[in-house]
């Protein structure tokens, strides 16, 4: 095997933000002891100096990712000078990360996940290890691996994928471009959110915060529980394109009306397919818990809010009370840039749904009544997030949280949380465009899930490779993944099948691995 080649990797031309001394973060940009760690894997042998200069022009225009964070006077991203970003250069002959070498082709991988340099957030806030950006390229006689490992503080999943997109395409030039970020920091419009509200609204709204926001340890002697907390076994829910659309198509007949549990009150707007998604998956969850779920906390992108009569927010272009007074005053603001970079991020928590004190319906009923009634209640949170108001006051308290942790050197986690469960799909975000000249035969990896079970994440599955060498990617298709307690995966696959069959009306049900 050869030695592994480290390089540092300098932007080439122009920087978008040529000039500026540094970035100010947004309070909700304090994931600090958070990182992305992402690997697309290229069934070709690529030019690794091609690789690298189209690597070089992409610093460019993602600046942010070759600055410094400076904690003081505040918190921010020191653009002056930029610094080169380290590159990792690898040779294996029999990489464990190939994709062809099996049928399922698991977009996430068992730990430690893909074989790329990581980004430690610990040396990172120390400035031991200054980096934002660590890149990795592995290569074989047939196969190149391409990773990324990010700071949060810079960048959610829908940047770095847009990153990864902007890298592909200065590799490989086709006919799209992908458009360039948009930066709005803190200054843009004003310093922080305003925080006017009285004390029912702010009530109400912290009732609509995430545990994980009040979930921190010191990271100055992290505790070991919260990496082992319990034995866990990971389990992989794969559903077919065909299998999203049956049971999407059986929810909206049920929401209709055409087939309502008796007791259940019809939607006022239409389920979505992650909703339908999102339900199945945690009504089959309760099967492995002690305490049924009752409330469901999906991350949402506020950059892509699909309603064209709302305000499209992100986080820096609600740093001003003037939009939200505009808004009130029902004058239309102009609409933020759906590139903005930094984290959109937002969790829309459910009303708590009442379900069977056991979790378990033990009918096809009261399954069916089960999964739309979650998928009813997250539909009604995410409905919640279009609302500028709503998104405003969710952003300046989460702000407060996120600030208050980071300022006082404590990271959040994510601990079990009977009754409540995280969701963090990016199945409707576009992972194969990011292809390096390879169209249709790319995979994406990612690490492993958090070590609990109540973290729930959803991806577009992968291609398969047939064994005549073909790739075939079902458009549609679901990858889910979560842990539960050691012993209780075979409870958990019973549960699938049987509200697939109460639901989708199918003998055939999802995939269920376990690993």
């Amino acid at each position: 095997m050869s030695q592994d080649a480290h390089e540092l990797i300098h932007p080439s031309g122009p920087s978008l933000l040529a000039g500026e001394e540094e970035y100010l973060l947004n309070t909700n940009d304090l994931l600090i002891n958070f990182t992305l760690d992402i690997s697309y894997i290229i069934p070709a042998r690529l030019e690794v100096s091609q690789l690298r200069d189209a690597l070089a022009r992409t610093l460019a225009v993602f600046p942010l990712f070759c600055g410094r964070l400076v904690k003081e006077p505040q918190w921010a991203i020191s653009l002056q000078p930029l610094q080169p970003i380290p590159l990792i250069v690898k040779h294996e002959l029999e990489p464990s990360w190939d994709p062809s070498a099996g049928s399922t082709n698991a977009v996430t991988r068992p730990r430690p996940g893909p074989s790329i340099e990581k980004i430690k957030p610990l040396a990172l806030l120390s400035g031991a290890e200054p980096k934002l950006l660590k890149v990795t390229i592995t290569t074989t006689p047939h196969a190149t691996l391409v990773g990324i490992s990010c700071s949060h503080t810079v960048a959610d999943l829908y940047i770095v994928l847009k990153f990864l997109r902007t890298w592909s395409q200065h590799f490989a030039p086709s006919g799209v471009r992908e458009p360039p970020p948009v930066y709005l920091d803190a200054r843009t419009e004003s310093t922080r959110l305003s925080l006017g509200l009285d004390a029912a609204r702010r009530e109400y709204m912290r009732a609509r915060l995430p545990p994980l926001l009040f979930h921190t340890f010191p990271l100055d002697d992290i505790p070991v529980s919260i990496f082992a907390p319990f034995p866990i076994r990971r389990v992989d829910v794969r559903f077919t394109a065909a299998q999203v659309a049956q049971l999407h198509d059986a929810l909206l007949r049920c929401d209709a009306g055409t087939e309502t549990p008796p007791g259940v009150a019809g939607s006022a707007t239409k389920l979505s397919r992650q909703d339908a998604l999102s339900a199945f998956v945690v009504a089959a969850l309760n099967a492995a818990y002690d305490t049924p779920v009752t409330q469901i906390s999906n991350v949402v992108n506020v950059r892509r809010i699909p309603d064209p009569t709302a305000i499209l927010l992100t986080v820096a272009a609600l740093l001003t009370a003037t939009h939200l007074m505009a808004t009130v005053q029902g004058r239309q603001p102009h609409r933020p840039p759906e590139d903005a970079v930094g984290n959109g991020l937002l969790y829309a928590v459910t009303d708590p749904v009442d379900v069977p004190a056991d979790g378990n319906s033990h009918d096809k009923e009261g399954d069916n009544a089960t999964v739309l009634a979650y998928a009813r209640a997250v539909r009604a949170s995410i409905a919640r997030t279009r609302d500028p108001a709503y998104v405003h006051d969710f952003l300046a308290l989460a702000g407060q949280e996120w600030l208050a942790a980071a300022q006082n050197r404590l990271g959040h986690c994510i601990l079990e949380t009977p009754g409540h469960v995280i969701v963090n799909s990016s199945y409707r975000h576009d992972w194969a465009s990011a292809h390096f000249g390879h169209p249709g035969t790319v995979c994406w990896q990612h690490p492993d899930t958090v070590p609990t079970d109540n973290y729930v994440m959803m991806f577009p599955s992968n291609p398969v490779r047939t064994p005549t060498g073909e790739w075939r990617a079902d458009q549609g298709a679901c990858e889910a993944t979560f842990n539960v307690k050691a012993g209780r995966e075979g409870t958990l696959e019973v549960a699938v099948a049987r509200i697939w069959g109460a639901v989708a009306r199918d003998a055939v049900a999802p995939t269920v691995i376990a690993h």
